[in-house]
């Protein structure tokens, strides 16, 4: 997992493959119990998706422009658009749930262009 800022993002959100933003904060013990889970995503997933963390008390700008307002909360992102966010402490299903529904989401898209 890396940690991006308000001025990396641009860099990290650029790329084509999906990004998780995990916005989080220090005080935040929600925050440190969905680690884990992101952990196991991360290793899951890996190669397929990148999974940021994004400290919201350092990171105004992010924070607004996801309009984040309550943590934890995690923001799936794709070609520059949030696709699906995630509130409050979740699991590790949750997580992967909402991460495979837009893989499969763009399989389907896919398949229908070359139909």
């Amino acid at each position: 997992m890396n940690d991006i800022t308000d001025d990396t993002y641009k860099t990290t959100l650029a790329v084509a493959e999906p990004v998780l933003l995990d916005f989080w904060a220090p005080w935040c013990l929600p925050c440190q119990t969905i680690i884990p889970a992101l952990e196991a995503v991360a290793e899951k997933f890996q190669g397929r998706i990148k999974i940021c963390k994004v400290n919201a008390d350092e990171n105004p700008l992010l924070t607004v422009k996801y309009d984040i307002r309550s943590l934890p909360t995690l923001v799936l992102i794709q070609n520059g658009r949030s696709l699906d966010r995630l509130i409050g402490t979740v699991s590790q299903v949750n997580i992967e749930t909402i991460i495979e529904d837009q893989f499969l989401t763009a399989a389907l898209n896919e398949a229908t262009h070359v139909i």
